[in-house]
Formats: C-alpha cells, sequence, structure tokens
C-alpha cells in the first residue's frame, strides 16, 4: 500500500523522533550556531600555515562544505581528516579544529591527541563528552553546542561556527551579505518543501517517489559542489536506510562511465541525479548534457536539480536542503523511521567490547 506523504498520521507513525522538524527548522539552527560562534571568546592565533578540521560523519561534513566553499578565497589552505591519524606536516603552525557532536568519537579523539603531542593550536565543537573533558584538562578552548540532535541533523552547528571562526581569525574576507542570503535561500527552500506543502506542489516529495525502489546515484560538478552530493548519498544511507552512493564529473567520465554497461538487470534499477549549478565551467554542462544520452537507456531515470540563488552560500545549501529533505521523505516511503542508526550503534558496541 502506497505512503500518502501528506498525512500526519503517518508521519507520527513512522517518524516518533520527528527527524522531518530538525529539517523544517534548519534556518532557526543556522542563527543559532551563527550566534553562538560570534560570542565565543575566541583566541588569536598568529603564524598559522594551514588548517585542519577533523572530524567523521556529520560532524565532519561541515568541514567538507567549509572547505570547498572557502579554498576560492581562503588565505591558507584547509584540510579535513576524517582518521585517526593526522597529516605528518602538522606541528605547532597548524590550526586543529576538532568537531565531535557527542564529544565520544574514537577516531577524532586520536585526532587531538596527536595534535597536542605535535603541539598545535587546537580549537574544538562539541556537545560535550570526553574531548570537552580533554580541552577543560589540557587549557584548549571549546564551543559547546546543544545537545539532543543526531549528529548528521546539526549541521548548522558544526557548519557556522567554522565559517564565523575562519572569517574572525581573518582567513576568508567578511561573509556578512553571504550568511544573509543563504540564511534566506535556504528559508524559501524549506518553505517549498516542508511538510504542510503537498505533494503536489512539493519537490521533495516528487522526488522522493521517484526515487523510491532504486539506487539513487549521486552527480556533482567537481569543486565546492562535490561534498553536497556527498551529503545527499549519506542523507539517503542514514535516514533512508538506503544504499546510494555519489561521483563527481568530469572525473567519472575517464571511468566510471563505462561500468554503465553492466549488470543490465541491476543497473535497470539505479537512478541517476544531477546536482547542477550555473556557475559550471561550459565544458562541464556539456558532459552532464552527453551523459544523460549515454546513462537514459541502461538507468531508471534521470533527474536534474538545478541549485537556486546568487552567491555560491546560497546555492550550495538550496541543494543541501533539498536533499535532507527528500531524504526524510525517501525513510517514510520505505516505512523507515529515520532516527535510529542501528549498524552503527552494532559496529560502535563491538569496537567497543
Amino acid at each position: 500500500m502506497s505512503v500518502n506523504l501528506d498525512s500526519m498520521e503517518m508521519r507520527k507513525m513512522i517518524d516518533p523522533e520527528d527527524m522531518l522538524s530538525y529539517v523544517e527548522q534548519f534556518d532557526e539552527q543556522c542563527n543559532q550556531g551563527e550566534r553562538l560562534a560570534v560570542d565565543f571568546p575566541l583566541p588569536r592565533y598568529d603564524d598559522i600555515k594551514h588548517v585542519i578540521i577533523c572530524g567523521m560523519g556529520g560532524s565532519a561534513i561541515g568541514g567538507d562544505i567549509l572547505r570547498a566553499y572557502a579554498s576560492r578565497e581562503a588565505a591558507l589552505p584547509i584540510e579535513v581528516v576524517r582518521n585517526y591519524i593526522l597529516p605528518r606536516y602538522v606541528d605547532s603552525k597548524s590550526l586543529v579544529v576538532v568537531s565531535s557532536y557527542s564529544g565520544n568519537t574514537e577516531e577524532t579523539l586520536s585526532s587531538y591527541e596527536e595534535a597536542k603531542k605535535r603541539s598545535a593550536k587546537i580549537v574544538a565543537i562539541t556537545t560535550g563528552g570526553k574531548l570537552a573533558q580533554c580541552c577543560e584538562e589540557d587549557g584548549f578552548p571549546y564551543l559547546r553546542i546543544p545537545a539532543g540532535y543526531a549528529p548528521r541533523a546539526a549541521l548548522g552547528f558544526s557548519f557556522m561556527p567554522l565559517l564565523v571562526f575562519m572569517q574572525r581569525w581573518g582567513f576568508i574576507d567578511g561573509q556578512k551579505q553571504a550568511i544573509a542570503e543563504m540564511k534566506r535561500t535556504i528559508t524559501e527552500t524549506i518553505q517549498s518543501n516542508r511538510f504542510s506543502t503537498p505533494e503536489s506542489e512539493n519537490p521533495a516529495k516528487q522526488l522522493a517517489r521517484r526515487l523510491f525502489d532504486t539506487i539513487p546515484v549521486i552527480y556533482a560538478g567537481e569543486g565546492a559542489f562535490q561534498p553536497v552530493a556527498a551529503r545527499w548519498r549519506t542523507q539517503c544511507n542514514e535516514n533512508a536506510k538506503v544504499f546510494a552512493r555519489d561521483f563527481s564529473v568530469p572525473e567519472m567520465n575517464h571511468n566510471e562511465i563505462l561500468g554503465w554497461k553492466n549488470p543490465a538487470s541491476i543497473l535497470c534499477r539505479f537512478h541517476v541525479i544531477y546536482l547542477l549549478d550555473k556557475e559550471y565551467h561550459e565544458q562541464i554542462h556539456k558532459r552532464f548534457a552527453v551523459m544523460e544520452s549515454i546513462l537514459q537507456s541502461s538507468v531508471h531515470g534521470v533527474t536534474k536539480i538545478s541549485s537556486t540563488g546568487n552567491g555560491l552560500l546560497a546555492r550550495l545549501f538550496s541543494l543541501i536542503v533539498l536533499g535532507d529533505f527528500t531524504s526524510v521523505y525517501l525513510a517514510y516511503l520505505y516505512r523507515q523511521d529515520p532516527t535510529p542508526i542501528p549498524a552503527i550503534d552494532q559496529l560502535k558496541k563491538a569496537l567497543a567490547q
């Protein structure tokens, strides 16, 4: 029996912890995250050569987006580390931002200890846990963000502080206008895709319906929009419990495009999503068009989605918010509670033994 995506009764039954409400309130979360970062007593650091952002999963995606966004104008290199081990070049002239929502992520705690041993400058973002305890004992500053969210649902608390901190440190130029437009675009995207907007007028509900019973494959242009495609994939994984993958263009044109041939009986269940942007290089737009002609006969369907907004920051988040809504509606169609992550919990429990 088909799920009615406009039914409040259905929403309450499938989503008892109301993951959808976090997406609907994302603009408010960004405002709160910005205020926390502006008011935080941030230390000034001199002679910094590079910035390392350490995190995993939902705590790392903010760093990915920040790095992609700031890469065009940052005054120094920014790298995201999803691992136990820091790059060899990290030393006393490195600034390491350690982001762990729970404060107990073992990979991130390992990176913290290594940064401390190498005398790096350290700032943390967390709700508490072992990371907060370590910072207090070792004398490193940390921004305490609100608890009670799934890490993936706290993007406003992981991204906005990073953006504000980079601006306050002078690593990127003032972002007041870009942030204001980003907030307007997020609010507009929420209004178009929130639960109260019926499926007949709701792009996210319609897209979720197309993706149901398929394997989503998300393609974006190389560069700033690659982390957006990764966010779409991981939100499908965690919220809808759906296998999905992402890749970038033009790189896929040199290898993966040949894989859309076999096995045909499986490829016909794949649905390809193009995340498009007006500022892609003209050759990237041509490549997407040619790709469609090649893939169309092999896959379930191809859906093209264009970013909205003027500035890059607004355009990035127009797609992020749409993807977040789509993943929750897709969870509803599968009758999957989007909040629990049983396989991850099982893995962590086994590793702790």
